[in-house]
Order: structure tokens, then C-alpha cells, then sequence
């Protein structure tokens, strides 16, 4: 892939990506000046007064972006139209985010932000851009990190005729999720206590994958945050063993089982289930499982 820059001030300000990849990968550095900036419409089809259209890197080629830490301003419209755009990786130190960046990347979905030495308001800024389901990882680089879930949602302008004013109504839990910013940075105890909203709102199979999320990975998650995730999912505990096999998630399956106590005939009906939907590694653990749940109860009956 080669790239396009100028220089100013000696940092490099990427203009163009030309080739034939759909992953794009920056450099930190380029002619030893460090790369802090993506030019307005730096990967958008719709960059003014460009002949390079066919052998750029711009607009629905782009798949998928790594940014350098580097990084610290990215441009107006800079990903405009880039449709089918559906991976970012990027430091939080890029600090400066310009309207429109992210205008019309309906299929970004996946965010991982290094956290190392924070500043700045990169999450902040684009998860309130983006309205679609994100999924997002942060790295705090220390062998830490917080795997989170923004809901969906939308707005309507609805007309109040008796005050002739239009009103902003909100449908999801999404737009009050992406406002738990203090200071530009996520402030995880208002994040966790959305969960009723999510509950109400969002779907049994969303408020499933978000509660394991933050249980697998608790960073800043507090005791009574965490009691209300795993009420929730012992509530709803088949549908979740049902998640974890559909989308073979036996990590979290066998999380499951450190604090469900399942009855026989739910063991039996999951052993079914993971044998028709041909998950044989989970059809063995929960087999090894109702063994030993069985052979402590016997135990525990016997003392």
C-alpha cells in the first residue's frame, strides 16, 4: 500500500492510501516524521478534486483500519461513505475527532481503543457519532481490559402542534448509553447501572452477550453491578446457555456454570441441544458437569 502525505510543522499528515488492499494499516512514522493527522476525506470516495478514485483505498473498498498511536487528529469526513467499513483499531490518544468523520460507516461495529496513557476523547467522540450496535474493547495494556456493549437506536422529530415545536424522541437505550461520559472519559458505574434501560429495551440476546462481557471482563465493575448482571442472567439462564451454543461461545458457557446451579433436567435438555446443534466440546463439558453435580449431591446427601 502506498501512502500519500505532506509535511507540515515536521509531522506527516496522511492525504491517500493507493492500492489494492482492503485493510489499512498506518505507519508511525513516515520519512522519520511522525504521523498525527488523516486529512479531510483522507478515505472517502467523495474527496474534492481527486483523480485517484480507482486505485485508492477510500469509500466501500475500505474494510478494515489500524491507526497509529501517533495519531492525534483526524479529519473532517475523513471515513465519509466508507459503507462497508467494519473494524477500527486506534490509541485514545487521538484526541481531536472533526464532524462528519464517520458519516455513513453504517457497518462499524467493532472498536478497539488502546487505553495506554489516556487522554483525549476519542470514544467519547465516536461512539456518539455512530448510532449502530457497537462493540467495543479497551486496552488498558497492563494485562487489562473492559469489553463493552453501545446499543442501537434512533431519533424522531415529532411535531407538537398545541407549542408548534418539533420534539427529539429517542427509541432505544442506545442514546443514553453513549452519555455516560465524565470529562470525555467512560464512566463505567453510570455505564453498568443502564442495564434496567437495556433490559426494557434491547433484545434478551443483547442484554445476554452484554452482561457476560462485563462479567468475563470486569474492569471497574462493582459488587452490586455485578449481583444485578447475574440475577438477570440466572433469570434468563436458558436463553443464555442457548447464546453460548449458538454462537459457540463455550468460554462463557462454562462461565455460566460457576454460579447456575442447573437442575438435572436442564443439563439433560442442554446435552440434547449441544448434540443436535453438533457443539460436541460443550456436549462433553456439560456431560462432565451434570456428572459431577450429581456425584457432589450424592456426597453432600451421604454426609
Amino acid at each position: 500500500m502506498e501512502i500519500v502525505s505532506r509535511v507540515e510543522n515536521g509531522q506527516a499528515i496522511v492525504e491517500r492510501c493507493l492500492g489494492e488492499e482492503q485493510r489499512a494499516e498506518l505507519p508511525e512514522q513516515i520519512d522519520g516524521c511522525p504521523v498525527t493527522a488523516l486529512s479531510d476525506y483522507a478515505f472517502s470516495h467523495a474527496k474534492p478534486k481527486t483523480d485517484d478514485a480507482d486505485c485508492a483505498v477510500c469509500g466501500e473498498k475500505l474494510l478494515e483500519v489500524q491507526l497509529p498511536q501517533s495519531l492525534r487528529r483526524i479529519g473532517n469526513y475523513a471515513f465519509y461513505g466508507c459503507r462497508k467499513l467494519e473494524r477500527m483499531a486506534l490509541w485514545h490518544q487521538t484526541e481531536d475527532i472533526a464532524g462528519g468523520a464517520f458519516t455513513g460507516c453504517y457497518r462499524l461495529r467493532e472498536l478497539y481503543v488502546y487505553m495506554q496513557n489516556a487522554w483525549g476523547y476519542c470514544l467519547k467522540d465516536i461512539v456518539s457519532e455512530l448510532r449502530q450496535e457497537l462493540r467495543v474493547t479497551l486496552d488498558y495494556g497492563d494485562g487489562t481490559a473492559a469489553k463493552l456493549l453501545f446499543p442501537e437506536y434512533y431519533e424522531e422529530a415529532v411535531e407538537n402542534t398545541p407549542a408548534r415545536i418539533l420534539e427529539t424522541h429517542f427509541h432505544g437505550s442506545g442514546y443514553h448509553y453513549r452519555q455516560c461520559f465524565r470529562d470525555g472519559e467512560l464512566n463505567f458505574s453510570e455505564y453498568d447501572g443502564l442495564f434496567g434501560e437495556a433490559a426494557a429495551w434491547e433484545s434478551v440476546d443483547f442484554c445476554i452477550e452484554l452482561s457476560l462481557l462485563r462479567l468475563q471482563q470486569p474492569y471497574r465493575l462493582t459488587e452490586d453491578a455485578k449481583g444485578i448482571y447475574m440475577a438477570w442472567l440466572m433469570e434468563h439462564r436458558r436463553e443464555a446457555a442457548s447464546w453460548c451454543l449458538a454462537f459457540e461461545q463455550q468460554e462463557a458457557l462454562e462461565y455460566l456454570c460457576t454460579f447456575i446451579d442447573w437442575s438435572a433436567d436442564e443439563l439433560s435438555e442442554l446435552i440434547r441441544e449441544a448434540n443436535e446443534a453438533g457443539r460436541m466440546e460443550s456436549q462433553s463439558f456439560l456431560m462432565d458437569h451434570k456428572y459431577r453435580s450429581r456425584k457432589q449431591s450424592v456426597q453432600t446427601f451421604e454426609l
